[in-house]
C-alpha cells in the first residue's frame, strides 16, 4: 500500500531531522517546566506553611522566571528550526515540480489545466508549511511532553496521573473523530480552488473571444459560481475548526477540572501532602497543553493533505524514458520510420515516414489535425511514438541523451513565449554564455536589430509581460535569433509566417534562409511563400494515409 502524503512528507531527510531535533528539544521543555512549577510550589508552600517569607524566597522565584524564560527560548529555537526546514521543503518542492514538468515535456502536460497547475505550484506548495511547520513540531512534542508530564504526576499521585491519561486518551480520540470530517471538507475546498484558478486561466486566455461574442457577463457568472462554491467549502472547514477546538478546549477544561476535584477532595481528606497537591494541579495543564496545541496543528496540516497529494501525484507522473547515449556529432541525418502516435483512444500518426537528410531543408504541409505538430514534438523528444521510431544517425532517439540532443536543435513555435526580461536575456536563451557581440550578431542575421535599436534601451529593454510591445514579425524575429545564437545542427521552424503580413514575411524568410545554411530545417507549414526556400515538400495527410 502507497504511503500518503504526509507520511511521504515525513520521510523527506530535512522533516526527519526537525522531528528528531524537537523531540530533544520536547525533553528540554519538560525538564524546565518540572523545575520551574517545582520551586513556585516551593515557595508557596513555604509562605503558606509559615517556613519561610517572600524576602527569602526571592532565588527561587528568580529561578521559577529563569526556567519560564529558558522554555520559551527552547520552543522558539524549535520554531526557527520548524520554518527554516519547512522553507527548505518548499522551495525543494517548487523546484521538483518544475524539473518533473519539464522532464514530461508538452506532450506530458497536455491533459492539465495550466491554472491548476498554478495554484499546485503556488498555494499548493505554500500550504506544505502546515504540515511541516506546524504538525510535525507539534506531533513531536506533544508525543513527548504529555506523556512525562503524566510519569511525573504518577510518582507524584498515582491516582491523578491515572486520570491524565484517561483524560489524554479521550482527547486524542476526539481530535481523531473532529479531524474526519475536516479532511473531506479541507479536500473539497482544495479542489474547488484548483477549479477557480483552472477557470480563471482559461477565461483571461479567451477573454477578446468572449467580449467579442458579447459573453463576457457568462464568463464572470462562471467565475461567481466557482467562487461562491470556494466560499462555502472555506466555511465548511472554519465550522469543523471551531468545533474542533471547542472538543479539545472543552475535554481539556473538564478534564483539568476532574483532576483538580479529585486531588482537592484528597487534599481535604489528608490524603494527599498541600506540596504534591499543588504541582500536580500545577503540572496538570501543562499536560494537556501540547494536546491543545496540536489540535490547531493538525487542522493546519489538514489544508496541507490534499496539495500535497496532488503534488506528488505530479512528480510521481512518469515522463519519457532517459537514455543515455551521446548525440552523434555534426549534423546528423534524422529520420522519422513508421512512426504511429496514438493520444485519447485516437490515432494521430499512423506509419508516418520522414526523412531530413543532413543540410536538407524540408516542408512539412498538410491540413489542421493531420499531427504535424505531434511529428514536431516527436522530433524534439518530448515523448515516445506507439511503434516505429525516431531515428538520429541512424540511434533512436530513446536511447540518446534528450537533453544533449535538444540542447542541439532550435525550436521557433508559430507564437514564440518571451520571458518578460531584456532583449538580451531572451536571445540568451538559446545560450547562456553568449556575448554581447553575438547577440548583437544574431539580431542582425534575424533581420531584427532595427527595431531592438529603436527601443528605449536597445538591447537591454525589458519586454515586459509576454512582450505585449512588440508585434507578431518583432517576436518571431526575436525567436530566430535565438536560434541563430543556439548555433544548432537541426532548425524546426512551425508556421514562421502565419501571423504576419507580405513585408513582415519578407523579412522572416530572409533571415529563414540564412538562419538554414549549413543546418538542416524542417518547416511546418499552411502558406505558398515558405516553400521557395525549401528542396521539398512533404505532404501530411489524416492519419489513415501519409502522402509525399
Amino acid at each position: 500500500m502507497a504511503p500518503g502524503p504526509t507520511a511521504r512528507l515525513l520521510r523527506l531527510p530535512p522533516v526527519r531531522r526537525l522531528a528528531v531535533a524537537t523531540a530533544v528539544l520536547a525533553v528540554l521543555v519538560w525538564g524546565l517546566l518540572l523545575v520551574q512549577w517545582s520551586l513556585v510550589a516551593a515557595v508557596v508552600v513555604g509562605i503558606v506553611e509559615g517556613r519561610t517569607t517572600p524576602g527569602p524566597s526571592i532565588g527561587l522565584l528568580a529561578g521559577a522566571l529563569a526556567a519560564w524564560a529558558a522554555r520559551a527560548a527552547v520552543v522558539g529555537l524549535r520554531d526557527l528550526l520548524a520554518a527554516r526546514t519547512s522553507s527548505r521543503v518548499r522551495r525543494d518542492a517548487r523546484r521538483d515540480l518544475a524539473v518533473a514538468l519539464l522532464r514530461r515535456g508538452p506532450e506530458g502536460v497536455d491533459g492539465e489545466r495550466a491554472g491548476e497547475l498554478a495554484t499546485t505550484a503556488g498555494e499548493g506548495v505554500t500550504r506544505l508549511d502546515g504540515v511541516v511547520a506546524r504538525f510535525v513540531p507539534g506531533a513531536a512534542t506533544a508525543a513527548v511532553v504529555p506523556p512525562l508530564v503524566a510519569a511525573a504526576v504518577l510518582v507524584l499521585d498515582p491516582a491523578a496521573g491515572a486520570l491524565l491519561l484517561l483524560g489524554g486518551l479521550l482527547v486524542l480520540v476526539f481530535l481523531w473523530l473532529v479531524g474526519t470530517r475536516a479532511a473531506q471538507s479541507s479536500r473539497e475546498q482544495w479542489e474547488t480552488l484548483g477549479r477557480l484558478g483552472a477557470l480563471l486561466v482559461d477565461t483571461l486566455r479567451v477573454l477578446p473571444v468572449l467580449v467579442s461574442t458579447g459573453r463576457a457577463r457568462g464568463s464572470v457568472r462562471w467565475l461567481a459560481g466557482i467562487s461562491e462554491g470556494y466560499r462555502a467549502a472555506t466555511m465548511r472547514v472554519l465550522r469543523t475548526a471551531f468545533l474542533s477546538g471547542f472538543v479539545l478546549e472543552f475535554g481539556a477544561t473538564l478534564c483539568t477540572a476532574l483532576v483538580a476535584v479529585t486531588v482537592g477532595v484528597r487534599l481535604f481528606e489528608g490524603q494527599v501532602p498541600f506540596a504534591t497537591a499543588l504541582l500536580v494541579l500545577l503540572l496538570t495543564p501543562e499536560f494537556f497543553a501540547p494536546l491543545r496545541a496540536l489540535g490547531a496543528d493538525h487542522h493546519a496540516s489538514l489544508e496541507g493533505r490534499p496539495a500535497a497529494e496532488r503534488l506528488f501525484a505530479l512528480l510521481d507522473e512518469a515522463g519519457p524514458a532517459p537514455g543515455g547515449r551521446p548525440v552523434p556529432p555534426g549534423v546528423p541525418a534524422v529520420r522519422l520510420a513508421g512512426v504511429v502516435l496514438r493520444r485519447e483512444g485516437r490515432t494521430v500518426l499512423d506509419g508516418l515516414d520522414l526523412d531530413l537528410p543532413p543540410g536538407s531543408r524540408t516542408a512539412l504541409v498538410g491540413p489542421s489535425g493531420a499531427g504535424k505538430t505531434s511529428a514536431v514534438r516527436l522530433l524534439l523528444g518530448f515523448g515516445d511514438p506507439d511503434a516505429g521510431a525516431v531515428l538520429v544517425g541512424g540511434v533512436p532517439l530513446t536511447e540518446l541523451d534528450r537533453e544533449a540532443w535538444r540542447a542541439r536543435v532550435a525550436h521557433v513555435p508559430e507564437r514564440p513565449w518571451l520571458l518578460p526580461g531584456t532583449v538580451a536575456e531572451n536571445v540568451r536563451l538559446g545560450r547562456p554564455d553568449a556575448t554581447d557581440e553575438e547577440v548583437a550578431t544574431a539580431l542582425r542575421r534575424a533581420n531584427a536589430w532595427a527595431f531592438v535599436v529603436g527601443l528605449p534601451r536597445g538591447v537591454d529593454t525589458p519586454l515586459g509581460e509576454d512582450a505585449a510591445r512588440l508585434s507578431g514579425g518583432e517576436r518571431l524575429r526575436l525567436a530566430l535569433a535565438r536560434a541563430f545564437v543556439k548555433d544548432a545542427a537541426l532548425v524546426v521552424l512551425d508556421e514562421p509566417t502565419s501571423q504576419l503580413d507580405a513585408a513582415g514575411e519578407v523579412e522572416v524568410l530572409g533571415a529563414v534562409d540564412e538562419l538554414a545554411r549549413g543546418r538542416t530545417l524542417l518547416t511546418v507549414t499552411h502558406r505558398e511563400a515558405p516553400l521557395a526556400l525549401h528542396d521539398r515538400v512533404v505532404e501530411i495527410a489524416a492519419p489513415d494515409r501519409v502522402a509525399a
